[in-house]
Formats: structure tokens, sequence, C-alpha cells
């Protein structure tokens, strides 16, 4: 994604994920004046037929959004939950190796929810199959947004414009610019 957006209060909207749209959303948001900008890409502009613009990089939304704060049910927010750790032995294995498991399983009636799923390593979760006495070291909770966001901000977030920075609550260290490169003189809207 190409364009940071915030709330009318200059926060981003959201920071899990971070509120970030593709350019083309954010110049029919400019449009439609529902967004301003603050800040346009450096190097990047766009052409149609009939005008040349730069592309924005952090636009601010000209009202204020309300939004609920609740943490959507998916497995990347399940991982991060659990620490991308399995909840049966402990092990961390990369992402990839890495399974949802039903602490009651869905054949005796469990439900695919925040509270009867964890991550497990593959072999714990061939292990534990269908036995439902298998229970994981800490059973699973559903997460605060809040929890979930501070657990977020010890990975990595990748950028596009060190001008983000000023708005985004992340240690410096984790913070990965890969700015958008051109490959195209003329982009067509």
């Amino acid at each position: 994604m190409d364009v940071l957006v915030l709330n009318k209060n200059g926060e981003p909207l959201s920071m899990m994920p971070l509120s970030m749209v593709s350019w083309q959303v954010a110049i029919r948001l400019l449009a439609l004046e529902k967004v301003k900008v603050l800040k346009d890409h450096d190097d990047w502009v766009v052409r149609s037929p009939s005008i040349t613009m730069k592309v924005p990089s952090v636009v601010i939304c000209s009202d204020y959004i309300k939004w609920n704060r609740q943490v959507n049910y998916n497995r990347t927010n399940v991982l991060l939950r659990d620490n991308f750790t399995c909840q049966y032995c402990g092990a961390m294995p990369p992402v990839s190796q890495l399974t949802l498991d039903h602490c009651l399983p869905k054949s005796l009636g469990g439900k695919t929810n925040w509270k009867n799923v964890v991550a497990a390593c593959k072999d714990c979760n061939s292990k534990k199959g269908n036995n439902p006495s298998v229970l994981p070291k800490k059973m699973p909770v559903k997460p605060s947004y809040y929890e979930l966001a501070a657990k977020r901000k010890k990975y990595p977030v990748r950028i596009r414009d060190e001008f983000w920075k000023s708005f985004i609550d992340w240690p410096e260290e984790l913070i990965q610019l890969t700015p958008h490169i051109n490959t195209r003189s003329n982009t067509n809207e």
C-alpha cells in the first residue's frame, strides 16, 4: 500500500493493520473530498489524458471517523496473540510451520473462534488429533485491540515514506523504509 491514511485528529485510523490504501483509492478519496493531502510522494506522478498529479503519501480525513476497535478473528491475529509460539510445546517454528488447532475439536462441536483456537506446531497438532483432553499450556482468550497492537509493535513494519514516522508510534529500529520505485514514467490512472 502506498498512502498512509490519518483520521482528522492526525492519528492513523488503525495501527493494526496500519491504515494504508493504494494510490488509486487515495486519489478517489481526494476527488470525493473525503481527504486532504498532507504530503505527496517526492518523485511519483500519475497521468491521465487530461491531468498530471503527484501521488499522495499521507492523507488526512476531512471528517473525524469514529470506529470500533474490535480485533478481527483471523490466522495472523491468532498467531500474534500467541506470540507465534506453539501453545502445546512452546516451540517457535517458522510461521509457515504453525497451524491453528481447535482445543475442542470441530468434530466434537468446537467452534472456530478466539476462545477455542490456538497456534500449534504441525507435530503437536498432529499428535493431539481429536483428543479434547490434550489442552494448551495457556487457554485461549479474545484479546483486546490494545493488547494485540502492543504485541504487533514488537515486529517490523514497512512504510513507504520517511515522513510517516512522525505519525506512527513504532520503535525506530523496527521501521523498514521501502520506498515506491516508479518503474514507468507514464502511469495511466
